[in-house]
């Protein structure tokens, strides 16, 4: 990237042009016009003319002369008024009495401003300070939210409501508008003057599309204030963040071992031009519109979020987290974002870093961390965890060796792994049987798991696609009330009215596939029988038999081409039998899922708590008394899973017995409601235990010597 060379803004200069403007205008100056003609009065250098770092149509000059203005109505040089600047009589006396640098002008009015804010500071909330600062920025012919203004000021909107019914900058208050970029139909006037708020915006010149949604163009956004508040002392940055940058499933390949090798981090960023660091949201959102203009709207803008972060907010010095192969990996940022053509086209947008040398082991992080590592996004900030992660890197050197090299980027298709002794071991089921799963996942995208409760369908689900899919695994759960808007998309309302199209699970979860073709992502739906399947599903019902084939949305726009569903994407459901029975499946439904059974008298379910039991060094007599029970239910639905005797509290003195008391009998009182079975006496522990008990004497006093048959 072409760079050029840091220097002072020559600010006192700015203001002393600016004054001249307005003394010689003999009368209010839009801010506009006073733009216009101080840059026709100065000599800006090449530097001063450059992009402001977090609005790319706003040069350093323009943003240092808007700042400087705040200053000079502290120090009583200028009133801002609907019409524009004036100076006032200091104001000419100023200019009068400072030398033609005007370095006097910058050094005076500076601390005049910071006087007036700290006379403020004893009896004025921060929050307060904050929120007058940041309308005090607010110029005509700009916009902001109230979440912008809350966010900055670390409130709530209703705050900023308060603060401003009382705000002594009531010239700007009109400025403040819905986060939906609509003004509010129930603004009004404090001084009781006549007027919609959208009319006045309009009249500085505020622009609204047919909507009436004002123009992200004149949108003062968070960063913005944030900014302009950082520079005025108002706000102190934080000295250091932390964020999560994921490399470790770039379409299929892992990118982790050359990050730590060679120093870096990376996005893909492949459709992306070539962008200055620290651009501006506004202006980066229009570049992803455009060279991203063939993905959702859902995937633009989580692009837009991952952009602007890597390219504006993360800054040298801030920590930076991935994960690979079960570790966590930290490192350091030490350089701005840079653009590089990598040959493979996975690592184009690049930030330096150092790297600590060693990983930490997942199980062993702190639960905060691994929480927040969840959340399926390629830039996710984590300074509320710096903390916790300052302490495990502090513990580390923060060189990285360079004498292994980086394994080379190899070009791979889609596939799943094969099933492992590990995996077997932590399941406690049989590898050739998890195997057998896998290859039905090969065959058809969609699997479900059914049986009794208790049988693992939901835990084996979960093991399974984190052990073919890593991270990249979502789990919704289906419930009479789901729907397709909560699966898919919908329109959800916004604070201020209106709707907004919001992506649910399923629209996620094919949007972070189609950008990673070659790696599997799973979708998890516990209790998928629960849901009306033909409305959650809708059109997309199709394409679970027809991968290759595309379908029109229900809230499709007329340029949409048409939607379909990559062949990475993975669905696994799970049916309790005893909710409903597996014959009550629509054929629709067989023909897209293959079915595997989990019940508790097949395998791989009839051996797991035997096994579990014996690797625990626990009574492996509790799998008897399971198995007991489970031949005294005659239904197979409604049989009892192992899951329940798997916990550790269940093998305390008395734990077994409270159990079955209150998780085992309840299931059986609504099995057997209303048809006459002494549930109890059938089914109760100490009936079980007794006939396990005499089933053990009959085993052991050889043939011959047994006792007659339980007539029950």
């Amino acid at each position: 990237m072409s760079e050029i060379a840091s220097e002072p803004v020559r600010r006192g200069l700015l203001i002393r042009a600016a004054l001249q403007v307005l003394a010689e205008a003999g009368g209010p100056v839009p801010r506009a016009d006073v733009i216009r003609l101080v840059e026709q009065r100065v000599q800006l250098t090449p530097y001063e003319r450059a992009p402001f770092r977090t609005n790319d149509s706003l040069r350093r000059w323009e943003n240092h002369l808007t700042w400087a203005s705040t200053d000079m109505k502290a120090a009583g040089w200028i009133e801002k008024t609907p019409q524009g600047w004036l100076i006032t009589d200091a104001g000419r006396e100023a200019l009068a009495t400072h030398p033609e640098d005007g370095a006097g002008l910058d050094v005076e009015s500076g601390q005049a401003y910071r006087d007036a804010r700290r006379a403020d500071a004893p009896e004025t909330p921060r929050y307060q300070r904050i929120l007058e600062a940041a309308l005090d920025f607010l110029e005509p012919g700009q916009w902001t939210t109230y979440s912008d203004m809350a966010a900055v000021a670390s409130t709530n909107p209703q705050t900023v409501g308060y603060v401003m019914s009382g705000a002594s900058s009531e010239g700007a208050t009109h400025r403040v508008i819905g986060k939906d970029g609509r003004p509010s139909a129930g603004f009004v006037w404090s001084d009781g003057r006549p007027g919609t708020q959208r009319e006045a915006l309009e009249a500085e010149g505020v622009q609204f599309d047919s909507s009436g949604v004002a123009s992200e163009a004149q949108h003062v956004r968070t960063e913005d204030l944030r900014a302009y508040l950082e520079e005025l002392g108002v706000l102190v940055a934080p000295p250091q963040r932390a964020w999560l940058v994921r490399g470790s499933s770039v379409d299929g390949h892992d990118l982790i071992p050359t990050w730590r090798q060679e120093g870096y981090a990376s996005l893909r960023a492949a459709k992306l031009r070539e962008v200055e660091p620290g651009i501006g949201r506004p202006e980066l959102k229009a570049i992803v519109e455009e060279d991203y203009s063939q993905t959702s709207y859902a995937a633009k803008a989580a692009k837009l979020d991952e952009f602007h972060a890597f390219l504006s907010r993360i800054q040298v010095d801030d920590v930076i987290a991935t994960t690979s192969q079960g570790k966590l990996y930290l490192g350091t940022v030490t350089g701005p974002a840079e653009y590089v053509n990598s040959a493979d086209d996975l690592s184009n947008l690049r930030r330096a870093v150092a790297w600590a040398p060693d990983g930490f082991d997942y199980a062993e992080l702190p639960s905060e961390v691994k929480a927040r590592l969840q959340i399926q996004y390629d830039v996710v900030e984590m300074t509320q965890q710096l903390d916790l992660l300052g302490k495990l890197l502090a513990a580390q050197a923060t060189e990285v060796e360079d004498d292994e090299p980086a394994p080379p980027v190899v070009e791979r298709e889609l596939a799943l792994p094969n099933a492992t002794d590990e995996l077997a071991r932590q399941l406690n089921v049989d590898r050739a049987w998890l195997q057998e799963c896998i290859e039905l996942l090969r065959d058809r995208p969609q699997l479900i798991f059914y049986g009794p409760p208790g049988t693992g369908k939901t835990y084996i689900a979960q093991h399974l696609a984190a052990h073919l899919a890593g991270d990249n695994v979502r789990l919704v759960q289906f419930h009479p009330a789901y729907s397709y808007e909560d699966f898919f998309e919908g329109y959800r309302p916004l604070e201020s009215g209106g709707f907004k199209l919001k992506p649910g699970p399923l629209r996620k979860t094919v949007d972070a596939a189609r950008e990673n073709p070659s790696t599997p992502y799973f979708l998890i739906i516990d209790e998928i029988n629960r849901g009306n399947l033909a409305k959650i599903f809708g059109e997309l019902y199709f394409l679970l038999e027809y991968r290759s084939q595309n379908v029109d949305l229900l809230y499709a726009t007329d340029d949409d081409i048409g939607f379909t569903l990559p062949e990475n994407v993975f669905v696994i459901g799970t049916m309790n039998t005893a909710d409903r029975s597996i014959a009550l499946v629509d054929a629709a439904m067989r023909r897209r899922f293959a079915f595997v059974p989990l019940h508790p008298s097949e395998p791989p379910t009839d051996g797991v708590l035997r096994r579990w039991l014996g690797a625990s060094g626990l009574d492996v007599g509790v799998a008897d008394l399971l198995d007991e029970l489970n031949r005294r239910i005659e239904d197979p639905g409604f049989k009892i899973g192992p899951s329940y005797f798997m916990r550790k509290a269940v093998h305390e003195p008395g734990g077994l017995e409270r159990a079955w008391r209150t998780a085992i009998l309840p299931l059986l009182e609504e099995h057997h409601y209303g048809d006459g079975i002494d549930v109890r006496a059938r089914y109760g522990l100490d009936a079980i235990r007794a006939r396990v008990a005499r089933a053990s004497a009959a085993a052991n006093s050889g043939p011959g010597d047994g006792e007659p048959a339980d007539p029950a």
